[in-house]
């Protein structure tokens, strides 16, 4: 039996080159773009819009990327998983069947296959025969209680030839709130041979473990916790290997975020990436003395190194204080409800 893998699975908005890349340093197995809507993909002339070319950027450390995909017009799909294929810069493309966010499926998309899958099917039989590349599915188990689609679609995905399949323990109804259903999964993973992810519901290393455990799964896919925890990819690895899993203190929480700028602005106007930055911030600073206070100041910066400059200075503050480790008191309980 292979090594699980463990995943840093898509987020729009937000797993950008810039955050794949710091995500892949600290042992991610593999990650997924954002979406890329395949009527603007599909209908888009030679020239892309700058934004649109940024959901495309690789950097040199992503290993096992693919590119997510997301429609629900079977030859608009296809159209642009050829166009994908022609660009050679993706290990495989990613059907997206499982965003729950009301813009995504009020168009007919992501989750909202889960309610027609006939169309479904045909949307994923027209990627497969579009492209060379392996083609790969996210989906959630089902809509609602009232229609769980995914073991037929998963079956269909195995009878396609998919490379693997990453399943949400969640329908489109609870989106990220109430229990991830690991029975179902592991009900799945045992019903084919093609390999699937566990997705959903895991907030630390320790989870990741557990989850694995109960579904039986190939993997795990790791979204939100990961916006909060970058390194739970090198976590999951000490537990695994029989070690504890260290603190992150300050100097590598703030030498994160320093890098994680550095690297938005190789693919985002300077200015709209420092300020995506704030966001970053927000969850990865908090427990540190003092973090309130530089977040709000952050706020009123737009230059790299203006942004740099503070965090410098703030670094620098607490190892002179020698109070450089995170108390959990001034860490908030934080709740993240991204795609």
């Amino acid at each position: 039996m292979n090594d699980p893998l463990f995943l840093l699975a898509p987020m729009d908005g937000m797993t950008r080159a810039s955050f794949r890349s710091i995500c892949f340093d600290y042992g991610a197995d593999g990650a997924t773009t954002e979406m890329i809507q395949s009527l603007a993909l599909g209908r888009a002339k030679k020239r892309m819009s700058p934004t649109f070319m940024e959901v495309l950027v690789r950097f040199e450390n992503e290993k096992n990327l693919a590119a997510q995909l997301i429609g629900s017009v079977p030859e608009m799909m296809a159209e642009s998983a050829r166009r994908l294929t022609a660009m050679g810069r993706f290990d495989a493309i990613d059907i997206n069947m499982g965003c729950p966010a009301r813009k995504v499926v009020g168009s007919g998309n992501g989750s909202a296959l889960l309610l027609d899958p006939d169309r479904a099917v045909r949307v994923m039989a027209a990627v497969k025969a579009a492209t060379s590349l392996p083609v790969r599915l996210k989906l959630r188990l089902g809509w609602d209680g009232e229609h769980i689609t995914a073991p037929g679609l998963v079956r269909e995905a195995e009878n396609l030839g998919f490379e693997s399949v990453t399943l949400h323990g969640r329908t489109r109804e609870q989106r990220y709130g109430g229990r991830v259903d690991a029975e179902a999964i592991r009900a799945i993973v045992r019903s084919v041979k093609l390999p699937v992810y566990a997705n959903g519901g895991v907030t630390c290393a320790g989870d990741a473990l557990t989850f694995l455990r109960e579904t039986g799964a190939a993997g795990v896919a790791i979204g939100r916790a990961a916006l909060k925890q970058p390194w739970i990819f090198d976590d999951i690895a000490r537990l695994r290997g029989g070690e504890a899993v260290k603190p992150r203190l300050a100097q590598e929480r703030i030498s994160l975020l320093i890098r994680l700028a550095a690297l938005a602005c190789r693919h985002r106007p300077e200015r709209v990436a420092v300020c995506e930055m704030r966001k970053f911030c927000g969850w990865l600073l908090p427990g540190l003395t003092g973090a309130e206070g530089v977040v709000k100041r952050l706020n009123g910066i737009d230059a790299l190194s203006a942004y740099t400059a503070l965090l410098e200075d703030y670094l620098n503050e607490l190892v002179r204080s020698n109070d450089v480790g995170v108390h959990p008191e001034l860490t908030p309980d934080c709740t993240l409800d991204t795609v």
